[in-house]
């Protein structure tokens, strides 16, 4: 068996810049949602203390929300060459470490005792309704078959644990609802959740392509 590297154009160092980029985009995205919902107060040297007051002191919005609204204008908008050589085999591989690191610090914290029913029903039964909904929705939009009608109905469905997470995480350090336990709760609620989403989406993926014209169990 031969290995071959992946196909992916442009140079290594434009790769480097198309990365680097993203990133700082996406970063000046985030800080400024953080300092529009928290303020800033910081001291560098002989520079400061700096402090700004949040802007919005009632609602707390996350700074993901930042990242993605500069993303978007970044990628429509501002897009040069770096986006034509972005090396997206390399950041979906990025993405993927990142996930496991914040599902890792998730899992870090999860207690179960006592737990086990409760991070059943959630995991499951809202996802199964809202998976349920988007699969009727889709075959009554677009006509498409129920197998890939719940595929898309599960990947609407599954719990973005970027932004869960650390949401919860951040509640659990700050001893909200810490003798309860509703942050930790809803953290494996999440993890699971995730996971059987991403079983169910394989399975009817699996079964559309399948029996879609030219797969292995199409009809005549």
């Amino acid at each position: 068996m031969t290995l071959t590297a992946p196909n992916i154009a442009g140079t290594p160092l434009q790769h480097a810049i198309g990365l680097i980029v993203t990133y700082l985009v996406g970063s000046a995205g985030g800080v400024l949602f953080a300092i529009l919902s928290g303020g800033i107060d910081f001291k560098i040297g002989k520079i400061g203390p700096v402090q700004i007051k949040p802007l919005l002191s009632k609602i707390v919005i996350p700074p993901l929300v930042g990242m993605i609204i500069f993303g978007c204008l970044a990628r429509n908008f501002l897009c040069g060459w770096y986006m034509d050589v972005y090396p997206d085999k390399y950041a979906g591989e990025i993405r993927s470490i990142c996930l496991s690191i914040i599902l890792m610090r998730g899992g870090m914290t999860i207690d179960f005792t006592g737990k086990g029913l409760k991070v059943v029903i959630l995991c499951i039964f809202p996802q199964l309704v809202e998976a349920a909904a988007i699969a009727c929705s889709t075959r009554w939009l677009f006509d498409v078959p129920w197998s890939l009608s719940f595929a898309s109905g599960f990947t609407i469905a599954g719990v973005s644990n970027s932004v869960v997470v650390p949401g919860c995480m951040a509640l659990h350090n700050s001893n909200y609802g810490a003798k309860s336990g509703v942050s930790v709760t809803l953290v494996a609620g999440a993890c699971f959740d995730n996971i059987i989403a991403i079983t169910l989406f394989s399975i009817f993926f699996t079964i559309g392509f399948n029996e879609a014209p030219g797969g292995k169990n199409a009809g005549p």
